[in-house]
């Protein structure tokens, strides 16, 4: 991929989310709100505690226990819904309408779920053991795993049997050599997420929906050049075998 790729991602995504924008508003609402109810809570209890005594011994218990990590946890959930829900919608696998249950996917089956939370957990001791080296290692190999989940649905729903360690691996495997371009990518989105700052998260409503539409579309993108190149790398194969044949034929 190069940067007339990077542009074509973007300039689909925000065509797709103009063309459609009450449903993909709709789609990414409950998880928009629900992270801003918490980052609300978060900031309170911080200025709260902080009021009280900054050496007092309740700071770690509140602020590990507090709602906000509640709400950040299932706003997580349902964010990962709306990108599930948009991958399908660019495969064309998926019809635009209730929007509010698709924001779900991730419960649509029982090994969605498991499947998300062992592979949070492995990414996230993954990700703090390479930042232990150097604050950039963490980085990209954030950027390695980030389509582990992904490849673990569709992998689970071609019948495979896949661990959320092997989704890791494939992963790691499939960003080989575009983890600039997805890095690139996401820093072309600085000044939507600084305006969505200033707007106090309004725009959020239109960037957040175009920002995770163009990963989508750029996941896709992934699958479908690795689907061309094992094919080619068949082809050749069969080439190769069919060649030999012809070879052991005119030798008899």
């Amino acid at each position: 991929m190069d940067s007339q790729d990077r542009v074509n991602l973007k300039m689909g995504a925000k065509r797709q989310v103009l063309d459609h924008y009450k449903f993909y508003v709709l789609l990414s609402i409950l998880w928009l709100a629900l992270w801003w109810i918490g980052d609300t809570m978060y900031t309170r209890d911080v200025n709260l505690i902080a009021r009280i005594n900054e050496a007092s011994s309740n700071w770690s218990f509140n602020s590990l226990f507090s709602f906000a990590g509640l709400f950040f946890i299932v706003a997580s959930m349902m964010h990962m819904g709306t990108q599930l829900t948009m991958i399908d919608l660019d495969r064309a696998t998926a019809d635009m309408d209730n929007p509010i249950q698709r924001s779900f996917a991730l419960f649509d089956k029982g090994q969605y779920f498991l499947g998300w939370l062992f592979i949070c957990i492995l990414v996230g001791i993954f990700t703090f053991l390479w930042s232990l080296l150097l604050f950039f290692p963490g980085i990209i190999k954030a950027y390695a795993y980030s389509q582990s989940f992904y490849i673990y649905r569709d992998a689970y729903d071609r019948g495979e049997n896949i661990t959320a360690l092997e989704a890791i691996t494939r992963s790691r495997e499939m960003m080989n050599g575009y983890k600039s371009f997805l890095f690139i990518m996401d820093l072309s989105f600085i000044l939507w997420f600084i305006l969505g700052g200033i707007t106090f998260g309004l725009a959020f409503l239109f960037v957040m929906p175009y920002y995770d539409l163009a990963r989508a579309k750029f996941y896709n993108q992934l699958v479908w050049r690795q689907t061309e190149n094992q094919s080619h790398v068949m082809d050749d194969a069969d080439n190769r075998d069919y060649a030999g044949s012809d070879d052991s034929d005119s030798t008899l």
